[in-house]
């Protein structure tokens, strides 16, 4: 049964994630945060990849508030993230006593293990044609969606897991229904129907509710929080973000990463709202909490975040000691694009308090670590602002 969770503890932090984030010198923005892959294994095997989202990703922004990534390179990785989080469900046929039966799903496992979906999807189909069971077909349906969503056909994956979906309610299989819906879910996302995504969400978190899975809902709540953040419906997003934080097992709490990852969320929730304070008292909660967990690649997103709302406020020396201290952070792990979208935001905020000088060499230096990189839209976006304090010096 807990093989049914496990995409959504995934989606709760690598939905939570993103790039590190930063700002130029006319204008701030909503940062993201950055949750790693160390969450994972903390989350009971999980994977994922997002949310928050880390692997050792960043967010950056432009002047416009958007991140400063090429959008094709953040769609593909984001693809990837979903693709990850794609869920098997062998149910009987992992125990199939008919010789034939049991020949063609080996084979068609084997297939699928080695990504070699084409033969995989042909041999699932040919099993579709033996004498199955009910519930030896439901597996079949979702094997075979899973195969059509790595070949990136999502419509005809969105039509098996439908399949699925029917088989699971008439033999009335909460633990394949879980299943379906978290990939019916994910494979919407894929389609980018936002939509059909959240009603896949609502019936999990009904089939979670009837299964008396704690778990399952607070993580289903959570992404369904995420999903309405990222509509930017954020009141929706911060009631969803608060049921998921109340809803905890008797006499236990969540796992502190996932703690920490929800309360950033919903601090960035908050920050949409204008209701900067509330979302700083968030923020710092969960800094403590990522610090206990020893996560520092995500402590120095919460102190950029952090940072960031400083400047909103009008608080550059504020902001300057966050975005500081996530540098130190971000310089003592290796992290060169978290060092340098913090030279970048050091340099917006040296460049509002009319440290021009200063400001340019805060930009200089991220342009170095983006040229290191490679990272094209980056450098464009940092050599402008250089552009731009060079005309403001020669005034």
């Amino acid at each position: 049964m807990w093989l049914a969770i496990i995409p959504f503890l995934g989606i709760l932090i690598c939905l939570l994630c993103a790039r590190k984030p930063f700002a130029n010198g006319r204008r701030k923005a909503l940062a993201g945060f950055a949750a790693s892959e160390g969450m994972v294994f903390v989350l009971v095997i999980v994977l994922i990849t997002a949310g928050f989202n880390c692997s050792g990703e960043d967010k950056a922004e432009t002047e416009q508030g958007a991140q400063v990534e090429p959008s094709a390179t953040k769609e593909e990785k984001q693809e990837q993230r979903l693709l990850s989080q794609i869920q098997d469900y062998m149910g009987k046929l992992s125990k199939a006593d008919r010789p034939q039966i049991a020949h063609v799903f080996r084979v068609g496992l084997e297939y699928k293990i080695n990504e070699e979906y084409v033969d995989a999807l042909e041999t699932f189909k040919q099993a579709l044609d033996l004498n199955l069971y009910d519930e030896e077909r439901l597996a079949l349906f979702i094997l075979m969606g899973n195969c059509e969503a790595h070949l990136k056909e999502y419509t005809s994956a969105i039509n098996y897991y439908f399949q699925a979906e029917r088989l699971g309610q008439e033999t009335e299989n909460d633990t394949a229904l879980a299943v379906t819906y978290s990939n019916l879910a994910l494979a919407f996302q894929l389609e980018k129907d936002s939509h059909g995504a959240l009603s896949n969400y609502f019936n999990l978190l009904k089939v979670y509710q009837g299964m008396g899975n704690l778990q399952g809902q607070r993580n289903t709540l959570a992404a369904i929080g995420l999903l309405y953040q990222i509509k930017g419906e954020v009141d929706s997003a911060s009631v969803y973000h608060k049921r998921s934080l109340e809803l905890d097992a008797p006499g236990a709490a969540p796992p502190i990463l996932v703690q920490a990852a929800q309360l950033n969320n919903l601090a960035l929730t908050y920050r949409s709202k204008g209701k900067l304070d509330s979302a700083l008292v968030l923020h710092k909660q969960a800094l403590m909490l990522f610090r206990t967990a020893g996560d520092h690649g995500n402590a120095a997103s919460v102190l950029t975040n952090m940072g960031l709302i400083y400047q909103e406020k009008g608080d550059a020396g504020k902001a300057l000691e966050y975005h500081r201290q996530a540098l130190a952070i971000d310089s003592t792990i290796g992290h060169l694009m978290g060092q340098a979208g913090d030279l970048t935001n050091i340099g917006s905020v040296l460049e509002q308090e009319g440290n021009l000088a200063e400001a340019k060499e805060s930009y200089q230096r991220a342009l170095s670590l983006f040229e290191k990189m490679k990272a094209e839209t980056e450098i464009e976006f940092v050599r402008q602002n250089i552009q731009r304090v060079e005309e403001k010096l020669q005034k």
